[in-house]
């Protein structure tokens, strides 16, 4: 009985809500001989140490990788939900099929064509 009022969705938010003010007031506490009395930080860099010399660029060599995984596991997922009598794979075929067309169409971005 106690346990399935606890896990009641808005009790749950409430307990969590709590936990993560008690949290955010202990490293505020901790925290407190790095802030300045304007309100910001002394520092732009972690941990108060000197930023960098230089800044670094960000590289996307591998984001085609990140955008394909994360297609096919939304695709994964929506499969694995759908019914298994033919209305799910009268869904599920032409999703995969647009999920194919999508990772081809990915891959095939990153390669040079003549008229690029």
């Amino acid at each position: 009985m106690v346990t399935e009022l606890l896990l009641a969705p808005p009790i749950a938010f409430g307990i969590f809500l709590l936990i993560i003010l008690i949290i955010d007031r202990v490293g505020d506490s901790i925290s407190a001989d790095r802030v300045t009395p304007e309100g910001s930080f002394r520092t732009a860099w972690a941990s108060g140490e000197d930023p960098p010399e230089q800044s670094g660029r960000p590289s996307y060599r591998l984001y085609h990788v990140g955008i394909g995984f994360t297609i096919v596991h939304v695709a994964v997922l929506l499969v694995a939900t759908m019914p298994t009598d033919t209305g799910g794979a009268v869904l599920g075929l032409p999703l995969l099929a647009v999920v194919g067309l999508s990772l081809f169409a990915l891959l095939d971005s990153g390669r040079p064509s003549p008229g690029r």
